[in-house]
């Protein structure tokens, strides 16, 4: 089976849609609710912390040029120890892609058909999910292009229509109790979203080579989506100051708010923009999950476990239960961990072993 490519532009696509997609609308919510008006600080500590996992992801590949990261794993660390530290990443490719879809199939359940039980939502969405990673990751480059620039259409415009419900007053104080919040709502973007560079490296050997200027591009969207991120979070704030952190979906409810005659009910298309983030990500999520797996098996099918691993998601995803408390203690307490021990750390002991190699003349990095 011919490997399919794709341009660096449509890897920055996908990369930009994973860095955003449903995150732009679901996490300044409770993210303000612990860091309150310092929550850009919180983002802005998490996203230094993502920033320099870029760069290293980024130094990787250009030690090791067209390589995944199983596949530089294996010439670093050799078989055994990168298949120990490769299954607390693909279980954390499991638990996103059955959180993603199982919250917007709940968001859905909740908000726009409430009579329609959630599992007929998560049925369509993960069949929609598998027939798109089916069809490759070129189609999907191109497809997501056009729906993540109506998607970043739709929450300018809500920026900008939510104007006159601006008061800035509600941005001070910025500290009213202390640091302790803002390092607390630093460790749950981390956990949410900013602990996720690593799996760039599972996208780029698709990528045609030689590249141009890819590596400062990448970092430029990734300071970009930061950007977004705490513009979304300054905006909830400002809409709704205090109560802020009550706000689940709160860019949905930034756009509830907004009453310019003729324009009203703005929150649906808000809504439909978080269904169309969660399906990008969900896509990518088990488009990496599928190419980890099959890397490590080495098969020369790449698409043969991509249904029954959406099926496992699935199945997943309706045995999900979890209580607002636990999706709390989830979100809060176990993610950030689980994902500081399933991609930081294995990206750190990666980037270590090899400098280490390499300072002793033990490393051969292939020709670039």
């Amino acid at each position: 089976m011919n490997k399919q490519t794709i341009s660096q532009d449509q890897l920055i696509v996908l990369f930009f849609v994973y860095l955003t997609g449903s995150v732009i609308v679901n996490l300044p919510g409770p993210l303000i609710g612990f860091a309150h008006n310092g929550v850009w600080i919180s983002l802005l500590l998490s996203g230094t912390v993502a920033m320099i996992q870029l760069l290293l992801v980024l130094y990787l590949d250009k030690e090791y040029p067209g390589q995944s990261f199983s596949e530089y794993s294996q010439a670093v660390l050799g078989t055994w120890p990168t298949i120990v530290i490769v299954i607390p990443f693909i279980s954390l490719l499991f638990e996103m892609s059955t959180d993603i879809v199982h919250e917007v199939g709940k968001y859905a359940n909740s908000s726009l058909m409430r009579q329609t039980p959630q599992y007929i939502f998560d049925i369509f969405i993960f069949t929609t999910v598998a027939i798109t990673v089916r069809a490759g990751i070129e189609v999907m480059s191109r497809m997501f292009t056009i729906l993540i620039f109506i998607m970043m259409l739709f929450i300018v415009l809500t920026l900008l229509f939510s104007i006159p419900n601006y008061h800035t007053e509600f941005l001070f104080p910025i500290l009213p109790d202390g640091i302790k919040p803002v390092l607390h709502g630093a460790y749950l973007s981390y956990g949410f979203t900013h602990a996720e560079p690593v799996l760039l490296a599972l996208l780029l050997p698709f990528v045609r080579r030689p590249t141009r200027n890819l590596h400062k591009k990448l970092v430029i969207v990734f300071g970009i989506s930061i950007i977004l991120l705490i513009a979304v979070a300054i905006a909830t704030i400002l809409v709704f100051g205090p109560l802020a952190g009550e706000r689940k979906y709160s860019m949905v409810e930034v756009a509830r708010m907004i009453d310019l005659q003729p324009i009203q009910r703005v929150e649906f298309i808000v809504g439909i923009a978080l269904i169309v983030g969660s399906y990008m990500k969900a896509c990518i999520t088990i488009f990496i999950l599928n190419q980890l797996v099959v890397r490590i098996c080495k098969l020369k099918d790449e698409k043969v476990f991509i249904l029954p691993l959406t099926f496992i998601n699935m199945i997943s995803a309706f045995l999900l239960q979890r209580s607002e408390a636990k999706l709390s203690e989830h979100i809060t307490v176990i993610l950030p961990i689980w994902k500081l021990t399933g991609f930081t750390i294995p990206l750190l002991l990666v980037v270590a072993i090899h400098l280490l190699k390499k300072m002793l003349g033990l490393q051969k990095t292939p020709t670039k």
